[in-house]
């Protein structure tokens, strides 16, 4: 009897000494948590237990203040990016705005009709590079928004990108290029957003056209898409950060870009799943899209 009275009294100081314990921890993780919150502290929760519940608990806590942290910062990052990105539009939006006011004032003043129609093409170059920027910050900030729906359907790129270069006849006309399409599979079929797809060609066509040199080529095999162009100064293009927001290759043209071109065709193959990256070799740029799952349409 005494045995018994002993094991249970030893048993009994064992479970208050764990009650007192945990009694303790929780009473330091809530001093704690109060702390953090009132602060915006970014320290661990700690514990003086070593009772497995009590350890997946600081564990968990823990886990999720660093799921907040990073939502937070990414928050964070976004917001800067935006506020970045409606300065320099705004900036960038200003200066055709501006030089097409002057431009309408002199062909207002003028009665030489060479003058006037030089005027008027640099009015319209100045519009078209205005919608450009337009449209690249509207397409930027839908894919942005978390509540867009992308809805895909099937296309044959081989047509597409034809149906695209055509528009731009005159500029590579202007520009003495004649643009190359080399497509292996003429048949290739890509389940995709047609609008953004549009967009990609669009914008890796404007590149080339602001900062290519007498050729360009958009050539395709085994699904993987090459848009080629030679460059006038390979030296001044920092390959690593093409596809950034708000690069732009020299300062030459920095005036008719907000920036935003390659960066879109980024988030644009992102998207899609679609691998993109740049090389350059004897003064040649090759932007590669690789196109997982492509096949014949039917």
């Amino acid at each position: 009897m005494l045995i018994l009275c002993i094991v249970l009294a030893g048993v009994t100081a064992l479970s208050l000494t764990s009650l007192f314990i945990l009694g303790v921890d929780i009473k330091k993780i809530n001093e704690q948590i109060i702390y953090k919150n009132e602060n915006n502290s970014h320290f661990d929760i700690s514990i003086q237990s070593h009772m497995p519940i009590m350890k997946n608990l600081q564990s968990e806590i823990n886990n999720l203040y660093e799921k907040i942290y990073e939502v937070e910062e990414q928050a964070f990052k976004k917001e800067n990016e935006m506020k970045t990105l409606i300065s320099g539009i705004s900036h960038d939006i200003r200066t055709p705005l501006t030089s097409m006011k002057g431009y309408l004032q002199f062909i207002q003043d003028s009665s030489n009709e060479t003058e006037r129609k030089k005027y008027e093409d640099i009015v319209m170059y100045r519009l078209e590079t205005l919608e450009g920027m337009l449209e690249d910050l509207f397409l930027y900030s839908k894919m942005n928004d978390n509540d867009y729906e992308m809805k895909k359907e099937s296309i044959n790129l081989y047509a597409l990108v034809c149906k695209v270069m055509a528009a731009y006849y005159y500029d590579f006309d202007k520009h003495h290029i004649i643009p190359v399409i080399l497509f292996a599979n003429e048949q290739l079929c890509i389940m995709a957003n047609y609008d953004m797809t549009v967009r990609l060609i669009q914008n890796l066509i404007n590149n080339a056209l602001k900062y290519g040199n007498d050729y360009f080529e958009i050539s395709e095999k085994n699904g993987t898409v090459c848009f080629i162009n030679n460059v006038i100064s390979s030296d001044q293009i920092d390959i690593d950060h093409l596809f950034d927001r708000f690069y732009q290759g020299d300062e030459m043209h920095k005036k008719n870009s907000a920036g935003l071109g390659l960066s879109i065709v980024k988030q644009i193959a992102d998207i899609h799943g679609w691998y993109l990256h740049a090389q350059i070799k004897n003064d040649r740029l090759c932007i590669i899209l690789q196109l997982p799952n492509s096949g014949k349409m039917v």
